[in-house]
């Protein structure tokens, strides 16, 4: 038997998030050519993840949610010219709102992360 400990329900998560984050910029730049430079803001989030820094579901969810409030109004006036990329970065917003949601409030998270 291991004696490494378990990762935690909220951790795992978590960490899911923090993948996506790390995946969805890598999608982007080899189908849709965008950048890379969100992929620093989900390693970040891994690392923070990982050890669970105190409040760091808070600040990623808030960054998540403020790109993606941003983006989302531009992203459904295009879906009216050139439906195909505006569709993905508009699912894509959604996604992304989902996610902040979730390490916001998930309370597996949020103990995790070193809240109440």
């Amino acid at each position: 038997m291991s004696d490494a400990p378990q990762m935690s329900r909220g951790q795992k998560l978590a960490l899911g998030v923090a993948v996506y984050m790390c995946v969805k910029p890598v999608f982007n730049c080899l189908v849709l050519g965008g950048s890379l430079a969100p992929l620093a803001l989900g390693f970040a989030a891994l690392i923070c993840f990982w050890f669970g820094v105190k409040w760091s579901n808070t600040v990623i969810a808030i960054l998540l949610m403020l790109v993606a409030c941003i983006n989302l109004p531009t992203n459904i006036k295009g879906l009216f010219t050139q439906v195909s990329p505006y569709l993905f970065y508009t699912l894509e917003g959604v996604a992304d709102m989902l996610c902040a949601c979730l390490l916001a409030f998930h309370p597996e998270i949020r103990k995790h992360c070193g809240r109440p």
